[in-house]
């Protein structure tokens, strides 16, 4: 027994010996192999050419973070750096502040080694990026620890609710994020990379080795113990926003950024340390938000894909835009009373939420709205007045980049201050970019302010600045109400039409179909809406043609809105039978006056051609006369009938089509009466219009018989379509 345990003894101590060797053994396992080299410090102060660098790196006190974490570094050396002493007007780093120190150098470090491809291709949704992958080298934005310094904004323009007007800001901004542009980025983007970034930094150089930080271009790579260093040719300066560049440059851009400013918005309160003041974070509203440190987008995929354009016309440029257009034509100076619209489509239409390289452009640039705009490298952009931000690039221009909106056929409408109510009207139901494209034609009819009001339509402002139009609840009554947005598109529906008309189209007698499915008549020079027709006529009192896209005419009387058939029966004693005969099938409604809070101001209406399914209408109307001979010949379905009584009168209601006398229109038609139905379908009814020149227009029906309509009687205008009297009742069956 004591021999084996001695024997065990002797085994165990064996084992503890190995132990305790392989224990040794494994710490020399994870030593730095030898290639390695020593950490970014290390291989920094080998290099001997990074004292400025690493003084820096002391400054910002970021020496204990270097040491014990790994970064990515983007190392320029000390010749980079007395270049930009020299350009910023300092001797060494210890004329830097240490909030200067840090934002350079945060600048220039990432959080973990990253290896050439790894920089280029990011990990998102679970899977690495590379060349053949959908985003492939387009994750070119790098947030970076860079904590810029809070600057002052003074005199600020407008107050939004804050009280802050007229007193001096104090911004606080978030951390840097960096462009890394590659020779992936520009072939994944479709660009050209010298020419590109060449054009983008005019002070740099592409290099061979086909990588940037910023400004700064690769020369080397180094992998260390902690991290890897990449040697860049050029210190990255401090990044401003684009709202900071602007704003620090107002020889150049003050016009455009003053304008800017009445989105702007300034709020998260926050107490300094010391708590002697607040700072705020800055942003814009109704606009791309420039003043965004990320750049636009909702997530980290967006932001690192994606920067600010931002085409900022300098002083001039812009005055000589605004002098041209606001100043022709009524206003003296940029203030309230010149539309907001303008504004915002000024700033907005300058700026994109992609980078716009300049070898693209070139090619073909569209703007925030879809507008083709053509840019001439040369003539139109000042590419020493190129800068890069942190959230996206400023383009400055010799021209201001004028939007469709402005060069197409309302143009005009924004400039003159006559039409602000018919302007907003048309932005609040978007019926702006329908006229707007280049490449499709129009006519917009547009009434002033004064028109509007004494019609009952007016546009007013609510103490935050908003902007509604309203309608007069009782003509005379100066009592007001909102315009609902349903109402508004059926009266702007009335004013603007696809196609090319102006004062020799109106010479002669026809019928134009409006946006709003009504219609206009227009004879010897004079224009009627429904609701002028044979009184109250329209006249154009200037044509402006635009070559773009159509003409815009303004006029000298409102186009009044059609009444529905309903109506027009209803108060014509010459068709009171035909409507009594409609209401007693239960096909007429009716609903509230939308534009009159009294329960009682009722608008009746024909309820099947309310179905949304028909948008055009002729209604064949027998006279009273009509009705009683109908009567007497036994033809009228007793009340009784039910169906029988309602295909008799939806016989004299041709849909999908309004048919005047105008010899534009022979053929079969189909009305609202049903034949029969096959497979729940319903099959329609048709009539025969006969027509053998301008006001010889007859109608036959099933049985063959021909019914006259007499000109005098015919072409009313009603909502979606037309209504003729006629002499006889129509017919379906024998």
């Amino acid at each position: 027994m004591k021999s084996k345990l001695t024997t065990v003894c002797l085994i165990l101590l064996t084992f503890a010996s190995l132990f305790y060797g392989c224990e040794d053994d494994s710490r020399d396992r994870f030593d730095d192999p030898p290639w390695l080299g020593g950490s970014n410090i290390e291989t920094l102060e080998g290099k001997g050419n990074y004292t400025h660098y690493l003084a820096l790196m002391d400054k910002a006190e970021y020496r204990v973070s270097i040491e014990r974490q790994r970064f990515t570094m983007f190392a320029p050396n000390d010749s980079a750096f007395e270049a930009y002493f020299a350009k910023v007007n300092k001797n060494s780093i210890d004329d830097f502040s240490k909030e200067e120190a840090k934002e350079i150098f945060g600048q220039s470090i990432i959080g973990n080694g990253r290896t050439r491809e790894q920089l280029i291709y990011e990990i998102k949704w679970g899977a690495i990026e590379d060349s053949v992958g959908e985003y492939g080298a387009l994750f070119h934005r790098k947030e970076t620890y860079g904590t810029p310094a809070d600057y002052y904004e003074q005199d600020v323009l407008y107050n939004f609710g804050t009280g802050l007007k007229e007193q001096d800001i104090r911004i606080r901004r978030t951390v840097t994020w960096v462009p890394l542009f590659s020779t992936e980025y520009f072939k994944d983007y479709f660009g050209d990379a010298v020419f590109d970034y060449e054009f983008i930094f005019p002070e740099s150089k592409w290099r061979d080795f086909g990588l940037a930080w910023g400004e700064g271009s690769v020369t080397e790579i180094g992998r260390t113990s902690s991290g890897f260093i990449y040697f860049v040719d050029r210190v990255v300066a401090p990044m401003p926003t684009i709202n900071k560049h602007l704003y620090e440059n107002p020889d150049k851009y003050s016009l455009f950024y003053d304008i800017a400013q009445k989105f702007a918005k300034y709020g998260s309160a926050k107490l300094t340390e010391d708590k002697t003041e607040n700072t705020y974070i800055k942003s814009y509203s109704e606009m791309f938000d420039i003043a965004n440190e990320r750049g636009p987008g909702g997530g980290v995929e967006t932001w690192q894909l994606y920067m600010f354009t931002a085409f900022v016309p300098t002083n001039d440029a812009l005055q000589e835009f605004i002098n041209n257009t606001l100043f022709k034509n009524g206003y003296t100076q940029l203030d309230s009373t010149v539309p907001e619209l303008f504004y915002q489509y000024l700033v907005i239409s300058q700026i994109n939420d992609k980078l716009a390289l300049p070898s693209k452009m070139v090619k073909r640039y569209v703007n925030f709205y879809g507008d083709t705009i053509y840019i001439n490298l040369e003539a139109d952009i000042n590419k020493a007045g190129t800068k890069m931000c942190s959230n996206g690039i400023v383009y400055e221009t010799k021209r201001y980049f004028e939007p469709n909106v402005f060069s197409c056929v309302p143009g005009p409408v924004f400039y003159n201050k006559n039409y602000t109510t018919f302007l907003y009207a048309l932005d609040q139901v978007q019926a702006i970019p329908s006229l707007t494209k280049s490449y499709q034609d129009v006519t917009l009819f547009a009434p002033s302010n004064d028109l509007l009001l004494s019609y009952g339509i007016r546009s007013n402002q609510d103490t935050k600045g908003n902007t509604y139009i309203e309608v007069e609840k009782v003509p005379g009554s100066d009592t007001w109400m909102d315009m609902s947005d349903a109402e508004i598109a059926k009266f702007v529906g009335d004013y603007y039409q696809k196609g090319i008309y102006g004062e020799d189209n109106f010479a002669g007698e026809g019928y134009i179909r409006m946006t709003s499915n009504n219609y206009l008549h227009y004879k010897d020079g004079s224009i009627y809406g429904g609701g002028n027709q044979g009184v109250d006529a329209v006249t154009v009192k200037e044509k402006i043609d635009n070559d773009k896209n159509g003409n815009l005419l303004y006029l000298d009387n409102t186009i009044k809105r059609p009444f529905t058939a309903g109506m027009i029966m209803k108060t014509d004693p010459d068709l009171s039978e035909f409507y009594a005969l409609l209401s007693s099938a239960n096909l007429i409604a009716n609903k509230k006056n939308p534009n009159n809070d009294n329960p009682n101001d009722l608008i009746y209406y024909v309820s099947f051609m309310d179905d949304k399914i028909s948008n055009q209408w002729t209604v064949l109307a027998p006279t009273n006369q009509a009705i009683a001979d109908a009567r007497a010949a036994n033809l009228i379905p007793p009340l009784t009938s039910g169906d029988t009584l309602k295909n008799f009168l939806k016989y004299h209601f041709v849909k999908y089509q309004a048919v005047f006398d105008d010899n534009k229109f022979r053929g079969i038609a189909t009305t609202h009466s049903e034949d029969t139905v096959i497979s729940q379908i319903p099959v329609y009814e048709t009539l025969t219009f006969i027509s053998n020149g301008v006001y010889n227009l007859s109608v036959q029906d099933k049985t063959g018989q021909v019914v006259p309509i007499d000109h005098a009687d015919a072409d009313r205008l009603v909502e979606m379509g037309v209504l003729h009297k006629i002499n006889k009742v129509l017919i379906t069956k024998q």
